[in-house]
């Protein structure tokens, strides 16, 4: 299902494993701004914490976090629930493929653009939409 500009994503919840304060923050505001209810953590553990105490739609972990690091807790959650979107530096190839190989969701470079990191993020929350739409096989 596409993301339009003026869609609304009331009810998503996402968990942001940043360490970086003005990072998380940006992308608290953003998708703030689309009604997505955001959640901060600076470290793995309180992420696994927070993932096992209230359910979740998606969570975007920090590669290097301090605690567990974001491939750490895409290893130790293995149904994915939430989907995981690792946040992490340019250029690092083989962080990036073992990330896919322990099934991120996605992989957002640092520097990243706003805008379209959110959109990346805000795909993901739209596939369940997609799903309950479907038509039933009966």
């Amino acid at each position: 299902m596409p993301v339009l500009q003026d869609q609304s994503f009331e009810g998503a919840s996402v968990l942001l494993a940043i360490e970086h304060s003005a990072s998380a923050q940006l992308l608290a505001d953003r998708l703030g701004r689309r009604d997505v209810q955001t959640e901060r953590v600076q470290n793995g553990n309180d992420a696994l914490d927070t993932i096992e105490d209230a359910p979740l739609d998606l969570m975007v972990a920090q590669t290097r976090l301090p605690g567990r690091t974001g491939l750490e807790l895409l290893r130790q959650l293995p149904h994915l629930k939430p989907a995981i979107i690792l946040l992490g530096r340019e250029g690092n190839d083989e962080v990036i493929v073992r990330a896919f190989e322990f099934g991120a969701a996605d992989y957002i470079t640092r520097p990243f653009s706003p805008s379209v990191a959110v959109a990346r993020i805000l795909r993901f929350l739209t596939i369940p939409d997609a799903l309950a739409s479907a038509p039933s096989p009966n």
